[in-house]
């Protein structure tokens, strides 16, 4: 897993380089978890301001904090001593959740990660400590203080969904035949990709149209659709089905100048993000 290094959040530097004090693998001993008993939107940088400001430390008190998407951030970092848990700084990594008895299951798993990863750093295991077990006080909550206690599972995560089979486009000459698939946008639902997107949009740019040419069906592509169905005589559904994927490719200006062709501008929704 990757961690947020310190500059990487905005940190400020230790008030005293004098009172940052190293320790090597040999002096840690035990993992601690915290949780910060604040918001989940509490900012790394608000914790480190509060600890040195509010309670006069030379830092950030943890070694780590993770939020509740699991993102890891650096503290103290692996050897430098905390300030997290009287007596057990110096033994102990301080990893502390940012929330208050409220952890993710992408937290946890990172909190475990870290965990796992001190131990092979050590080359022994460490035993898994909560604040609460080792000071009078209510931290990390009992929720977290229970997932220690299990041992920090991870839940497992059910598999992957099979992919889709790609999409394949049979020519007919130098026309590319209906995929079998609609193209159509819903904003609640997971915008449509594929090579048949990427062939039909390249058509309609050639055709004049500014369109993105990077096979996502988004709301632009709806849009161009909808105005390539209006100028074509096709019901206006902005839904790429059979009858509008023959037409992108049969369809020829006409000779009469009274017939309309399709406009080859940008429809009025072109703003739109695809």
């Amino acid at each position: 897993m990757k961690i947020i290094a310190r500059s990487g959040w905005g940190a400020r530097a230790p008030k005293n380089s004098r009172d940052v004090i190293h320790v090597t693998w040999a002096t840690r001993t035990e993992f601690v978890v915290h949780h910060t008993e604040g918001p989940k939107t509490q900012k790394v940088r608000a914790i480190q301001d509060f600890h040195i400001n509010g309670n006069g430390w030379n830092d950030i008190g943890y070694n780590f904090l993770v939020d509740e998407h699991g993102t890891i951030y650096e503290g103290r970092g692996w050897l430098v001593v905390g300030a997290h848990c009287p007596d057990h700084n110096r033994t102990g990594i301080g990893v502390a959740f940012i929330g208050s008895n409220n952890p993710t299951a992408l937290a946890e798993k990172s909190i475990r990660w870290l965990y796992d990863e001190a131990c092979r750093k050590a080359g022994r295991k460490l035993k898994k400590r909560t604040h609460g077990q080792l000071y009078a006080t209510a931290c990390p909550g009992p929720r977290l203080q229970a997932w220690v206690n299990a041992g920090m599972p991870i839940k497992e995560e059910p598999p992957a969904p099979a992919p889709e089979p790609a999409i394949k486009i049979i020519m007919k000459g130098d026309v590319p035949q209906w995929p079998g698939r609609v193209l159509e946008y819903d904003p609640d639902e997971s915008m449509m990709f594929g090579e048949d997107v990427r062939v039909w949009q390249a058509k309609l740019a050639k055709r004049g149209w500014k369109i993105d040419v990077d096979s996502w069906y988004g709301p632009k592509s709806a849009a161009v659709c909808r105005g390539y169905q209006k100028g074509t005589g096709l019901p206006v559904t902005g839904k790429v089905d059979r009858a509008t994927w023959d037409m992108t490719w049969s369809w020829t200006k006409p000779s009469t100048p009274s017939a309309a062709p399709p406009p080859s501008c940008e429809p009025t929704t072109a703003d739109e993000a695809n």
